[in-house]
């Protein structure tokens, strides 16, 4: 599942009311460098969880079939959040899923993901990444076994090294037993919460990733794709 139904605010001084899914990113838009990463790792069935911009979005990707997936849409009725979402789409949840933002890309390997969740019994394995300077990003903590203990939210006095979320997560479908209905944030609602009662793995990924969801993330990302 890919969480595409962000406003994009702040990317709205560049590319006005384009969807942030379909930002331009070395000539393609972002949401396509996104699927073809997934394809290429063996994923071939795609839940866009869409809002914002979904005709623009479905009208650009139709069946997905041109990506070498196929695509199907949630569509959403109003704002839902992340959580929300996620919880609007429970009807496509039959297995294990990869869920991922839909303003990140991860360089990872997403099966090795989901086989750690699966080894560990947990309900979600997160991505992370190492970064040398997180008072710009909200940082997450594990233990020696790898059971994540808590997030903390970014604060620019705190810098040094720490680890971060890349955005992409592997859940078992008993997630949909924890989102709340309605709105909700994934991140500030449901994950804290699966992190205190042991719920959670954490992944440390090498390589990097890349988030477009600000206008100096998506500079990053086209030096690295741009032509």
């Amino acid at each position: 599942m890919i969480l595409a139904g962000g406003l994009g605010t702040r990317l709205r001084g560049r590319f006005g009311d384009l969807p942030k899914p379909l930002t331009p990113l070395g000539g393609r838009p972002f949401l396509e460098r996104q699927i073809q990463w997934l394809a290429s790792s063996g994923v071939s069935e795609v839940v866009l969880c869409v809002g914002h911009g979904a005709d623009q979005v479905e009208d650009r990707l139709g069946d997905g079939s041109a990506l070498g997936v196929r695509l199907c849409y949630s569509r959403e009725v109003e704002p839902l959040g992340t959580g929300g979402a996620l919880r609007w789409a429970r009807t496509f949840v039959e297995a294990p899923v990869l869920v991922v933002n839909g303003d990140t890309l991860p360089e990872i390997d997403p099966r090795a993901l989901e086989a750690t969740r699966a080894r560990q019994e947990a309900i979600g394995a997160l991505a992370l990444y190492r970064i040398e300077d997180a008072g710009a990003s909200g940082r997450v903590e594990f233990g020696p076994d790898h059971r994540i203990a808590r997030f903390v939210e970014k604060d620019p006095s705190t810098r040094g090294v720490a680890w971060v979320s890349g955005g992409c997560y592997a859940f078992a479908p008993a997630l949909w037993d924890h989102l709340p209905e309605g709105a909700s944030s994934l991140e500030r609602d449901v994950l804290p919460n699966l992190a205190v009662a042991g719920h959670l793995i954490a992944f440390p990924a090498t390589g990097t990733f890349y988030d477009i969801g600000t206008p100096e993330g998506w500079e990053r990302a086209e030096q690295h794709w741009a032509p």
